[in-house]
């Protein structure tokens, strides 16, 4: 498997655990469902931008150090 895939992957995997966490902390304070809903998808989209603008960030350091490839 890639090494990219596996990343990504785990992010949204990641993603998935914070917005199902979210939603439920949500809902057992006693928000409607409604809100418990949009407070787990907001998280959940919170988390995979985030995650995948620092596995870029960390990708494209690591590609400009290393040298270029011959001919």
């Amino acid at each position: 498997m890639n090494n990219r895939v596996a990343t990504v992957i785990i992010i949204v995997l990641t993603a998935v655990i914070a917005g199902l966490g979210t939603g439920l902390v949500t809902a057992l304070l006693g928000a409607s469902t409604l809100t418990a809903v949009i407070a787990g998808g907001g998280a959940f989209g919170g988390a995979v931008t985030i995650g995948l603008a620092i596995a870029v960030f960390l990708t494209q350091a690591t590609n400009q150090a290393s040298p270029p490839a011959s001919p």
